[in-house]
């Protein structure tokens, strides 16, 4: 259906409207939703603690950094189809944040992204997005299941009786998907076979988008993967450094070893948005208290865990989007 210029500017605006109110809400809400009990720990622990100050400057510079670094990853990528610049690419970025942040797992993301572009197809440029997204994925993956293979052995095997063949038949899956998601990645190119596949009618537009995917090459996705590693160990600093704000006693090396594996198993579980906040704070809980030597947290460390679970998603998710509801008055949802 072609659609006049007055009606795409109308929908235009009403999507916009609709986007930004509903990140808004979602946001207010999770805010408004904390138990007080939380709340009041994450004051009396960042009033009481040390450094506060520098600690939390810094937690604030490594946002900007981690999306920076996202903002670039997706920068040469999307360059493939459409020359834009770091400052447009990161305003895509928190354009994204702001549409996905109330979507399951965040898919919404991509959408927001592309639609900044001028000339490219969006379907290409979601793409594009993805082979991102899947190097990200990729390090996560990598990262938790060094950790894990350290993790394990010494503490989940305390859980249960005789379980060692289990923890030992988890690690060799890690490792199997860790390989062969680096094999994946860096052999991209075969995504041209698929192009068979696809029905006459459809064939050309989305052979188009699938070769501007297979065509990045190698020294594009080693790039790409490198970027997605210093992220990762961006975000992951930012984590400990929250964990060192709410005057946690846990050693940089116990972080070392269960902050990746927290993160291997939030990319492992479908979360909804209204649960992604409950989920993070358990996960959290359960592998600090693995290394706490008794196996559990008190009361006071659980809060405290969950705080700071949840003042990183704040940092990097809710601010972020905050900015990004600005970045959406400018997105066209409709075009010709």
């Amino acid at each position: 259906m072609i659609l006049t210029p007055k009606v795409r500017k109308t929908l235009d605006i009403a999507t916009r409207l609709i986007i930004a109110a509903l990140s808004l809400s979602y946001i207010l809400y999770r805010i408004y939703a904390l138990p007080a009990g939380q709340v009041n720990t994450f004051f009396d622990s960042v009033l009481s603690g040390k450094n506060v100050i520098y600690i939390s400057a810094a937690l604030v510079f490594l946002m900007i950094i981690n999306w920076g670094i996202e903002s670039q990853k997706w920068r040469l990528l999307i360059n493939q189809a459409e020359k834009v610049s770091f400052v447009t690419s990161y305003e895509a970025i928190l354009g994204g944040l702001a549409v996905s942040i109330f979507t399951p797992n965040r898919v919404g993301e991509f959408m927001g992204r592309v639609f900044i572009l001028k000339r490219t197809d969006p379907l290409k440029a979601i793409l594009l997005t993805i082979v991102g997204s899947f190097s990200q994925l990729l390090v996560t993956v990598v990262f938790g299941t060094f950790a894990y293979l350290f993790l394990a052995p010494g503490y989940l095997t305390s859980l249960m009786y005789d379980s060692t063949w289990l923890v030992t038949g988890f690690s060799f899956t890690l490792v199997t998907l860790s390989v062969f998601s680096v094999f994946v990645f860096f052999n991209i190119s075969a995504l041209h076979r698929i192009s068979i596949l696809i029905p006459e009618k459809y064939s050309k537009r989305i052979s188009s988008s699938i070769d501007a995917i297979a065509d990045c090459p190698k020294p594009l996705l080693l790039k790409t993967i490198l970027l997605s590693a210093v992220r990762y160990i961006v975000f992951s600093t930012q984590f400990y450094l929250a964990i060192v704000l709410m005057g946690l006693n846990f050693t940089a090396l116990q972080c070392l070893l269960v902050i990746p594996v927290i993160y291997l198993v939030l990319a492992a579980i479908p979360t909804v948005a209204l649960t992604e906040l409950g989920i993070r704070g358990s996960v959290s809980v359960f592998l600090f208290g693995l290394i706490n030597g008794t196996g559990v947290l008190n009361a006071e460390a659980t809060l405290a865990v969950v705080s700071a679970s949840t003042l990183i998603w704040f940092l990097n998710i809710a601010v972020p989007s905050l900015a990004g509801v600005l970045v959406i008055f400018r997105l066209k949802f409709f075009r010709r």
